[in-house]
């Protein structure tokens, strides 16, 4: 009778040894994942400051100096940081003789309007994040493999989306008897759009 007893509890030992093994190599496999992604948003904002760093020293244009003073969308919850970074990725298929050939790209776009930094760059969505996706989208596609592989196509294609981004959230005149709005936009609020990844696959 003991013998019987003694039988199943056998069984489950092994059973729940193998649960707890899987059970402790999901949890690494998922705190792995937040590792990868933490490092890789750290990594991102180190390029954003190193990017911000050359500007300031060298010639002081009108985009970098849209960023300074008052016009930069108040600083209350902000910090040392400045404005939210959006990180966009994006795959897209791209034209040529081959029909399996994609880009895989990230951009990170960089905001004088705090305000507008803080609709985009949420998890939540907005009018504003959906606009920004549109025009990087819209941007980005029917390109072909030899426009990708082209360093100076990429820089053009760099600044095009961040003249458009400045044309559809920049201040609009104002109509005859509006009253100017409370929050005072940059000429310019979208300070940088960088490429911080850039993969072609065929």
């Amino acid at each position: 009778m003991s013998d019987e007893q003694d039988e199943p509890t056998g069984r489950k030992l092994p059973l729940k040894l193998i649960l707890i093994v899987l059970v402790g190599l999901a949890v690494l496999g998922g705190g792995g994942f937040g590792v990868r992604v933490f490092l890789k948003k750290r990594a991102a904002a180190k390029a954003a400051t190193a990017q911000q760093a050359p500007g300031s020293q060298g010639a002081a244009d009108d985009d970098d100096g849209d960023c300074g003073g008052e016009a930069s969308g108040g600083g209350e919850g902000e910090g040392a940081s400045g404005p939210p970074v959006m990180v966009l990725t994006r795959n897209v298929n791209l034209s040529g003789p081959r029909l399996n050939a994609f880009l895989h790209c990230e951009l990170n776009i960089l905001f004088c309007d705090a305000e507008l930094g803080k609709l985009a760059a949420s998890d939540k969505a907005s009018p504003e994040r959906s606009e920004i996706q549109a025009i990087v989208l819209d941007a980005l596609t029917g390109k072909s493999v030899e426009d990708a592989s082209d360093p100076e196509f990429r820089e053009s294609l760099r600044q095009d989306i961040k003249d458009k981004l400045n044309a559809q959230f920049g201040p609009k005149p104002l109509k005859p008897g509006e009253d100017p709005p409370k929050h005072k936009k940059p000429k310019r609020p979208i300070k940088d759009v960088l490429i911080v990844d850039w993969a072609i696959q065929q």
